[in-house]
């Protein structure tokens, strides 16, 4: 009786899609790079005016930021890509935290992979651009995973970002051609010249067994 009474009480707990059955999961390292690079380049073709904002709009920034992939965030992101999710809600609990983006679609086989820049213009052309372009973001990651269906794949790939809109608050300072980057504290990126440079934390092993220091170093 006792086991019977946990199981439900285990049921009755399950949070939606935990009982996806995923065939493959995770984004290699190389793949990181590359959501990471396609991100900034987008930020960046933003900020100088030459690709349309969340709005459709051509503009400049002044104070956008690099932004840089972190693996805790991605670790979220992960778990939120295996539940499978068909709306972001069933992502709650983990994304109260993030600011979130999701996209799934149908694949013929596990070898293929979404291009991380085709993801991010599905979010700008379903208008969910407005996340990408949040000057004061500095972190991300995403995750992704596939289920199996029938003969064929439904691969989801979910990003987490460390800031989300905010309502009635723009997602940038708007400039000139002339004043780009004029509000970056420390001053524009040499790689990305429409961006700010951003001082990120990065933990370092203090004493060869756990990790007790941090150093900072500024982003490129």
């Amino acid at each position: 009786m006792i086991i019977l009474v946990l199981g439900c009480l285990l049921i009755a707990n399950a949070l939606p899609g935990d009982s996806c059955q995923t065939t493959a999961k995770g984004i290699f390292a190389k793949r990181q790079s590359e959501f990471e690079e396609q991100l900034n380049r987008l930020r960046n073709e933003v900020a100088q005016g030459r690709r349309q904002n969340h709005l459709g709009e051509f503009d400049y920034a002044a104070n956008m930021n690099i932004i840089e992939w972190q693996q805790g965030i991605a670790n979220a992101a992960q778990s939120c890509s295996e539940r499978c999710p068909d709306s972001i809600e069933t992502c709650k609990q983990l994304t109260s935290r993030y600011g979130a983006l999701h996209k799934f679609r149908t694949v013929h086989s596990m070898s293929q992979e979404w291009e991380p820049r085709e993801v991010y213009q599905k979010w700008m052309d379903d208008n969910k651009g407005e996340q990408l372009v949040i000057a004061r973001m500095k972190y991300f990651g995403c995750g992704r995973a596939l289920k199996k269906n029938i003969d064929k794949f439904i691969e989801y790939v979910v990003c987490f970002f460390d800031e989300a809109p905010r309502k009635g608050i723009v997602p940038y300072v708007s400039a000139t051609q002339k004043t780009i980057g004029s509000a970056c504290d420390k001053g524009r990126s040499s790689t990305y010249s429409g961006l700010c440079k951003t001082t990120i934390y990065q933990q370092k092993i203090f004493d060869g067994i756990r990790f007790s220091k941090y150093t900072l170093v500024e982003s490129k």
